[in-house]
């Protein structure tokens, strides 16, 4: 048998680069298998196509975990507390250290201050309009100066200390007869490291 043989709606509407579909409808979707048979004496085009919707496979698919909301706050619980004794040694420490680096920072204030002014013939000036005043002989001494203030910001640092942990003992003995001092605070829940 011929193989030009066949139904009309099997055969190419023409004869130049075409390709014949042997039992294709083409009202039916396209499939990945479809077989084409050549004429002879021409060449044949093929195509692959997908198809439109793609068969259920035979493994089951996992269930895709759906993703963890990300908490827009932070989550935590209130909490009371109660304080009723701030310990005195802690607090004459603490005191201490910040009086001290207060004395510091004034100090090297002062200092600074006093080149600048010196350097730039402000001191000077004043102690000219001092003497137009009347003020005659008054002079300003940098090194007697600074030594003074020196003094005084050691006995300010002592003074400072004693009596900010006179102030920790009254609070203790207050403390004592109400109950001491009740605060809220918020404990944050801390999620588990990944």
């Amino acid at each position: 048998m011929d193989s030009d043989a066949g139904p009309a709606a099997d055969r190419p509407a023409s004869g130049n680069g075409s390709a014949a579909f042997v039992g294709a409808d083409p009202t039916s979707p396209a499939t990945d298998s479809t077989v084409v048979t050549p004429r002879p004496g021409t060449f044949t085009t093929v195509t692959a196509t997908t198809p439109a919707v793609s068969a259920p496979s035979s493994t089951a698919a996992l269930p895709v975990p759906e993703p963890r909301p990300v908490p827009t706050g932070r989550r935590g619980r209130r909490v009371k507390r109660v304080v009723r004794r701030v310990e005195l040694w802690s607090v004459l420490k603490l005191s201490l250290v910040l009086y001290t680096c207060l004395y510091v920072a004034v100090l090297a204030t002062l200092a600074l201050v006093w080149g600048l002014a010196y350097s730039s013939g402000q001191i000077e000036n004043l102690q000219d309009f001092l003497a137009d005043v009347g003020l005659e002989n008054y002079r300003f001494y940098g090194d007697q100066m600074f030594r003074a203030c020196a003094a005084i910001g050691a006995v300010g640092v002592l003074a400072g200390t004693v009596v900010t942990v006179l102030t920790a003992a009254l609070v203790n003995i207050i403390s004592e007869t109400t109950g001491g001092i009740r605060l809220v605070v918020i404990e944050e829940d801390v999620a588990p490291p990944r």
